[in-house]
């Protein structure tokens, strides 16, 4: 991908690294990246102002050392997503899809564990449904660790079908994450950060490089 118009659509700030860290750093210096967030990520663990402060400053340091543009954050309610009706949250989407107008979206994959990942899929999906001339020609799902993997829905577990090395992007992945000290755990925990260099060389070997990230194609137009 080179000279595209690349649209992140995560649920929480921490996502976006899990999910698709690897190929944002890969992606970002020859395409045009920019983010939406649903909900803060932490105010379902009670309303401490500090925490939501603490992690969207996480976000920002993140940002600003990386030379992303800036992030669009939604107050949508943390893990409860599903209490907002959905057309209230495709409304939005849809106004800035418009605005950004991409050529791609990466976003969460439709059967996750957490509700507001499968809440922002089943929106995002809505968004772009192809009409009005709409921009986004492809729509790609990542996968998050202890919500993707997780998931227990007979049938529906995540199998990726397209592929993007990050053999040369791993360490900075990890060293993105480390922002969000707050979200990672010990091993075997599957937001460790050893879990998480074993998923990228796990979806490596399945595509014959070292080190992945592995991705459900949704919708592509040639």
């Amino acid at each position: 991908m080179k000279n595209n118009k690349i649209l992140i659509i995560a649920a929480h700030p921490d996502d976006e690294i899990l999910g698709c860290g690897g190929t944002i750093s890969k992606l970002n210096k020859d395409n045009k990246v920019n983010f939406i967030f649903m909900t803060n990520g932490v105010s379902s663990r009670g309303n401490n102002k500090k925490k939501i402060k603490k992690r969207k400053n996480a976000c920002e340091r993140l940002f600003k050392k990386m030379l992303f543009s800036k992030p669009f954050f939604f107050d949508f309610p943390d893990n409860s997503m599903d209490k907002i009706p959905l057309l209230k949250i495709i409304k939005a989407l849809e106004k800035k899809i418009k605005y950004y107008k991409p050529d791609t979206i990466f976003t969460h994959f439709s059967n996750c564990l957490n509700i507001d990942h499968r809440i922002t899929f089943e929106a995002v999906i809505t968004a772009c449904r192809p009409i009005n001339n709409l921009s986004v020609k492809k729509i790609l799902s990542f996968e998050v660790p202890s919500s993707t993997d997780w998931a227990l829905f007979k049938g529906k577990n995540f199998q990726p079908n397209y592929f993007i090395d990050i053999s040369k992007h791993l360490t900075k992945k990890i060293e993105l994450l480390k922002f969000y000290k707050d979200e990672l755990r010990n091993y075997p925990h599957s937001r460790s950060i050893k879990s998480v260099k074993s998923l990228a060389s796990y979806r490596g070997v399945s595509c014959g490089v070292k080190y992945a990230e592995g991705f459900y194609l949704n919708r592509y137009i040639d």
